[in-house]
């Protein structure tokens, strides 16, 4: 069976990074709340958390 690639939009993805930054939960967390795996997660942060 082939598995289907997930699309995240990217004020999804500027949200979720931003999260992070502003809630004081770690990235773990977060991830597991949003449903996606913790190092596309620290991807995000990396794209969006310095350059907004």
């Amino acid at each position: 069976m082939e598995k289907k690639r997930r699309y995240f939009p990217a004020e999804f993805k500027r949200q979720a990074a931003e999260r992070v930054e502003t809630s004081g939960l770690s990235i773990m967390d977060v991830a597991a709340e949003l449903g996606v795996h913790e190092t596309q997660l620290r991807r995000w942060i990396r794209q969006f958390g310095k350059s907004g």
